[in-house]
């Protein structure tokens, strides 16, 4: 855990008057699961997993490589697995206000995973299939392009949003989107 990770969590848990923490931690726990257990099934193996600032970080074990299509399956098993606990939340919770609460969470938290923005789950799928028609360098730059358009429209509908009197939670992920764009981070080949 990153000590960005642990001060997000600590101000998150000070600030979280209505108890969401422990459901959004459920939600994002299995969204990992759902990555972890894809790669385990198609015979890889995760060398570690960071909770930082910005989320979880998994980095694959290289001795043990996944094809393209299990690694898109692999990448897509996180949103994948938020859509099912979704599911099972509205079924189980039959109505109840946590029911509906882990619900909307879990799709929250698939659905802007999809976003095709570097370094979400729908940047790093549209990066491996642009790959598999492109050299890599083309491939990364159609996806930073991609993600800069996504995070400044994102910010920009935030601001507009601000200024009606919404709240701040649209721009604060647009502009942290932004900033992810800007990491030293490489995209993965």
């Amino acid at each position: 855990m990153s000590p960005g990770f642990l001060l997000l969590a600590a101000a998150l848990a000070f600030l979280d008057g209505e108890s969401v923490l422990p459901w959004a931690a459920l939600a994002a726990a299995v969204h990992e699961l759902g990555h972890y257990t894809a790669v385990h099934l198609q015979g890889g193996a995760v060398k570690e997993l960071r909770l930082t600032i910005s989320g979880g970080e998994m980095d694959l074990d290289r001795r043990y490589p996944l094809t393209y299509s299990g690694e898109l399956l692999s990448i897509l098993a996180g949103p994948g697995a938020s859509l099912l606990l979704a599911l099972a939340a509205l079924q189980l919770g039959e109505g109840r206000e946590e029911g509906w609460l882990l619900a909307g969470l879990s799709l929250c938290l698939g659905w802007f995973n999809l976003l095709p923005v570097w370094p979400l789950d729908g940047g790093r799928a549209l990066l491996l299939i642009l790959a598999g028609f492109l050299p890599h360098d083309t491939a990364a730059a159609g996806v930073r392009a991609c993600s800069l358009a996504l995070g400044a429209g994102l910010l920009a509908g935030g601001i507009s949003l601000l200024t009606q009197g919404g709240g701040a939670t649209l721009a604060i992920m647009g502009c942290w989107l932004l900033l992810c764009q800007f990491r030293e981070r490489k995209m993965g080949k």
